[in-house]
């Protein structure tokens, strides 16, 4: 079996091919998402497997009260809004030693606790500045033949198969 390294380049040059994969390099401010759903990924410096933070999706299909299947309304852009089990920090109320970080290991496991205590200095315990970061991402607009749970499983999948654990922002598969 190839390694995850090489299983995750293979994967973003067949994105790639099409327009479908965006690196976001070491942002120095809010993120720019950008427009799409489907699957994203966060790196500490580099993109090596060692260096592997997060996998996460945006996007899920669902059935509509008629019994027809949609794309809920789920985006990259949305993932700036999410408190646990990891935040996105680039709000004006975030205390500036965190502000433009991403954060994650929650203090709370309640959600709601968790949601009084986002811009608390213990909130999370794990802190990345941005500017440390690069986020990929593989755009499914346009691209059919995965759903963003399954290239979201594959990737940890891969992952956990080499590693024998999960990205340490990822709590389950």
């Amino acid at each position: 079996m190839n390694s995850f390294i090489t299983f995750f380049e293979n994967l973003r040059e067949e994105f790639d091919q099409v327009g479908a994969y965006k690196e976001i390099k070491y942002p120095k401010s809010k993120i720019d998402w950008g427009e799409g759903y489907g699957v994203y990924t966060l790196w500490k410096q580099e993109i090596k497997t060692d260096n592997l933070l997060y996998v996460g999706l945006t996007g899920k299909y669902v059935r509509d009260p008629r019994g027809e299947i949609k794309l809920n309304n789920g985006s990259f852009k949305q993932r700036a809004g999410r408190w646990t089990p990891y935040r996105f920090c680039d709000s004006r109320k975030d205390p500036a030693d965190y502000k433009y970080t991403f954060r994650y290991g929650p203090k709370h496991s309640n959600v709601n606790r968790q949601g009084k205590a986002k811009y608390d200095m213990d909130a999370y315990a794990t802190t990345i500045p941005y500017d440390e970061m690069i986020i990929a991402t593989f755009d499914l607009t346009n691209k059919s033949d995965y759903t963003p749970a399954l290239l979201e499983a594959l990737i940890l999948t891969r992952f956990l198969s080499e590693k024998g654990d999960l990205p340490p922002a990822n709590n389950e598969l």
